[in-house]
């Protein structure tokens, strides 16, 4: 079974060698979330190990009653109204987003869509998740890129962007992401013409003015944000090392670009 709480996620399996020991194996992604659930729920589970299996990267063993009874006092502390909310107060607005992700994919269950496939009613094809983000141009026309915490995914410098969240509109979400990821409070001018594949679904930008000064951003999500000129905004971007992103940032900073100079030689005429 999967199971997402807000302090943690975890997949719990029977493994061969459990079933004589009476034990399951606890198996999570990040090696504090096993650490907390031992802390507050299984002291009776066993060391943590690491890479010792094919999937997760830590794992550890515990009496399966131990596990039941740890899980009934889980469901006990529920104390909150909204989960991903709970999670983005105690464990990070970058965690509740991972969790948002899968909440968009599960969503195709409740739509109707075939558990067996990932084909959209929509012409057969695969369905594609969009995300939404800005690009901040200030007053001198620089342009503001940030650096995703421990370059993430292999991006060195790029746009914030994300998923929407339920009943949130496009621009919403843009000013949002923008907020969380940069710090910047924005007003959109215009959107930015297309949509950007991405590797895992298309991505839609607005041109956005930043309104003040910022606010701290989220730091496990951005590790630094810089005003760039226009000139070597690219030069920034082509430190990426991920090919398809770099190619679309790339040509969403073109478009932008683009958009820019001409609002400048309307708003002149």
């Amino acid at each position: 079974m999967w199971l997402a709480t807000s302090f943690g996620f975890f997949s719990i399996v029977r493994k061969s060698d459990d079933t004589a020991a009476r034990t399951i194996t606890v198996r999570a992604r990040v090696k504090s979330d096993l650490e907390k659930l031992r802390e507050r729920y299984l002291p009776q589970m066993g060391p943590v190990q690491t890479d010792v299996g094919t999937d997760y990267r830590y794992r550890a063993k515990v009496g399966h009653a131990d596990f039941a009874i740890a899980l009934l006092r889980i469901g006990l502390d529920i104390d909150y109204s909204n989960f991903k909310d709970c999670v983005a107060k105690r464990q990070g607005v970058g965690r509740a987003h991972v969790y948002g992700e899968l909440w968009h994919v599960l969503l195709k269950l409740q739509e109707g869509e075939p558990v067996s496939s990932p084909e959209s009613r929509a012409g057969g094809r695969t369905a594609r998740r969009v995300s939404f983000g800005g690009v901040l141009v200030d007053r001198q026309g620089r342009i503001l890129l940030r650096k995703p915490r421990g370059e993430f995914d292999n991006y060195v410098w790029t746009f914030a962007k994300g998923l929407s969240t339920p009943g949130e509109r496009p621009e919403e979400t843009a000013l949002r992401e923008v907020h969380e990821e940069t710090g910047y409070r924005a007003e959109i001018i215009e959107k930015i013409p297309s949509a950007f594949p991405g590797g895992m679904g298309s991505n839609e930008y607005f041109l956005m003015v930043p309104l003040g000064e910022p606010d701290p951003f989220d730091t496990s999500e951005t590790s630094q944000v810089l005003w760039v000129p226009q000139r070597e905004a690219a030069a920034h971007i082509e430190l990426t090392r991920n090919e398809k992103g770099r190619k679309r940032d790339l040509a969403v900073l073109a478009e932008a670009i683009k958009t820019y100079n001409r609002l400048r030689r309307d708003a002149s005429d």
